[in-house]
């Protein structure tokens, strides 16, 4: 099959269809993380009563090495064919899925050798690792409902494969199988999402075939790409690192219980993220529709994230002692110095990266992410010993300052838009309406009441203010959402295929 027909219906969308599913994309990816952070919460509530904390260790140890092999066999080869503007081939797709293929199975060969004389822990490894061979077999689906923005299909992959996980695993700890549950439902999981999106991809699972020639024009972008994912990887594993070991562990439990926090928010951008960069694909072409589609996104973006993200930092004070309890009280501070950081440099990424690397700029997005990484440790450790936790937040903050800094030259080098001014009054307004929650909640008690009041005062000052300054932008974000919702209900009378 040529580039002529694509697999799976890779068509031209009209304007109306192509904004109908971006819209859905942002609810039905923002919904979908938020169903599945709270399946993974209550299973793990679950299984944490049946297991003991080494038994978790010995599972973290064998994520990790899966975190990893995916990372390695992608090899950002994916995101080059979803970013170009012709439908890849049937041939390419079965070229990137041999190689995916073959990378993996190498390393689930590579885990068992090294298992035998180790034992255990090594083993479990080898297990959940040998769960990369069926995930690469998903990765042509993936690339053609990425490019279609047939987002309810994707969600329909995923949350199947989370059902699944997390039933098995549930079901085969309480048995007595212990650990070895939790692994093996990593492979349940991968064999279940293959399964899946042989069904719900109008091309099926693509046969692998080993002619890499096909893909070699990918990879100098793929390698860029894949840089990005591998630095925000090494940033965390090294900032932990050094937290524990310049601040004790304890500041970095207070550390992760607040980065855990931060994942709510963190679930809107990441739908946001997700969804613009097969989207400006679509667009790279037209500079007019491009500059006009990266400014509407840094204007709601600035307001709808800038509501949530006050709210937030307002009701912070009560709301992680309320929550979590009394020991966890410092782990408050690092809320608002994240939520502003989010702020200036989450929103300015969202609209700008997408844009990026859909016109194949990959290396500027992996400049501001390392400058971003440096900045960020640069900052927080050696302030980390006289200001406690609060220092890794500082360093988030200034660190996506400097992200947003570098990712807005890059833009508005190529297209005429303005990233500085939409972020203005949403973050004068985000940082008096904090100020004023942190000040409800603290005088209240840091109690769970006294964070919904002090996030409920922050709400109203940042709305209120947003409305006097610009009622338009207000009713054009409230629009978006609203919108948003309406495109990813089912609608019998428009097929989701085009």
């Amino acid at each position: 099959m040529g580039a002529e027909q694509p697999p799976g219906g890779d068509e031209a969308l009209s304007d109306d269809e192509l904004r109908q599913r971006a819209k859905a994309g942002v609810f039905l990816v923002s919904t979908r993380g938020l169903v599945i952070l709270l399946l993974g919460f209550a299973g793990n509530v679950i299984v944490a009563r049946l297991l003991n904390p080494h038994d978790f260790g010995v599972v973290a140890i064998g994520m990790s090495f899966v975190l990893f092999a995916g990372l390695v066999s992608d090899g950002g080869l994916g995101a080059g064919l979803i970013r170009r503007r012709e439908p890849p081939s049937d041939e390419e797709l079965g070229a990137l899925s041999a190689l995916q293929l073959g990378v993996t199975v190498a390393m689930t060969a590579l885990a068992v050798a090294v298992a035998v004389p180790l034992g255990r822990i090594a083993w479990v490894t080898a297990v959940m690792v040998a769960s990369m061979p069926f995930v690469a077999l998903q990765f042509p689906g993936r690339i053609l409902l990425e490019r279609a923005l047939l987002y309810r299909r994707l969600v329909v992959v995923e949350m199947t494969q989370v059902l699944c996980f997390q039933g098995w695993a549930i079901g085969t700890v309480a048995a007595g199988f212990g650990v070895w549950g939790l692994a093996t439902a990593t492979v349940v999981r991968a064999v279940t999402g293959t399964v899946v999106m042989g069904f719900v991809c109008p091309a099926g699972l693509v046969r692998p075939r080993p002619e890499f020639r096909l893909i070699r024009p990918l990879v100098g972008f793929g390698l860029r790409f894949q840089a990005v994912s591998a630095t925000w990887l090494l940033r965390d594993q090294v900032l932990n690192l050094c937290v524990a070991a310049l601040g004790g562990v304890a500041q970095l439990g207070l550390w992760t219980l607040a980065k855990r926090l931060m994942e709510i928010p963190y679930l809107v951008m990441q739908s946001l993220w997700r969804v613009s960069f097969p989207t400006m694909s679509r667009l790279s072409a037209d500079e007019e529709r491009s500059a006009r589609l990266v400014q509407q996104a840094v204007d709601i973006a600035s307001v709808g994230m800038g509501f949530v993200l006050t709210v937030l930092a307002g009701s912070a004070p009560g709301l992680v002692p309320g929550i979590f309890g009394a020991q966890w009280r410092e782990a408050a501070v690092v809320v608002p110095w994240a939520c502003l950081g989010l702020a200036v440099g989450g929103v300015v990424s969202v609209a700008t990266q997408g844009y990026l690397y859909a016109i194949g700029d990959a290396q500027a997005v992996l400049r501001a992410s390392l400058l971003s990484a440096v900045t960020w440790l640069a900052v927080a450790l050696p302030l980390l010993a006289p200001l406690g936790v609060v220092s890794v937040g500082l360093g988030w903050a200034l660190s996506a300052a400097v992200e947003a800094l570098v990712l807005g030259r890059a833009t508005t080098r190529r297209i005429p838009v303005r990233l500085l001014r939409p972020l203005i009054a949403p973050t004068l307004l985000g940082v008096c309406g904090a100020s004023l929650g942190w000040t409800v909640a603290a005088q209240g008690g840091g109690t769970l009441g006294s964070g919904i009041a002090g996030g409920a005062c922050a709400a109203a000052l940042f709305t209120a203010g947003m409305t006097v300054v610009d009622r338009r932008l207000v009713r054009q974000t409230y629009g978006f959402a609203a919108a948003s919702v309406r495109a990813a209900l089912p609608r019998s009378h428009r097929d989701e295929n085009g």
